[in-house]
């Protein structure tokens, strides 16, 4: 009897920690349909057409760049994204940087595959909430040139 009331609390306690996690699809998925959400999705063929536009810094490629705007929404949209986003938690990506100003919060998460960053997340909360996902084969290297002055 003590073993199943321990298995069923454990069982719900899995569940209720499953529920408070939000994953990235889901997020963008959810907000991007609410009033005002400003969405910009560039694939591949978008990508290939902008490629002589784009300056040649490294073998970086971007091949997929979504953004997920909230700027004119409500503020209750705002806020339910804010709290969303604070919970983000998928265990594909690392946490690469986190800044929280009074204002405004950033969180910045890498998903790496082959000593290759292949996703970068940037989740910004605050008054101007927005969800930035550029897929592609990125150097490391090339994300400490950004910190150094793109030198």
């Amino acid at each position: 009897m003590n073993k199943r009331i321990i298995m069923v609390l454990t069982c719900s306690m899995l569940v209720v920690t499953l529920c408070a996690q939000t994953s990235l699809n889901a997020l963008y998925n959810e907000f991007a349909g609410e009033l005002n959400a400003s969405t910009v999705n560039l694939n591949g063929l978008a990508m290939m057409m902008g490629k002589p536009f784009l300056e040649k810094h490294s073998d970086s490629k971007i091949s997929d760049i979504r953004v997920l705007s909230l700027d004119e929404c409500t503020k209750e949209v705002k806020d339910r994204f804010n709290e969303q986003a604070l919970r983000f938690m998928d265990k594909r990506y690392e946490l690469f940087v986190s800044s929280n100003e009074p204002d405004e919060k950033v969180r910045i998460f890498l998903k790496f595959q082959d000593n290759m960053i292949r996703e970068m997340v940037i989740i910004t909360m605050g008054d101007t909430p927005e969800l930035v996902l550029l897929k592609g084969k990125i150097k490391p290297s090339d994300i400490e040139n950004l910190g150094n002055g793109g030198k």
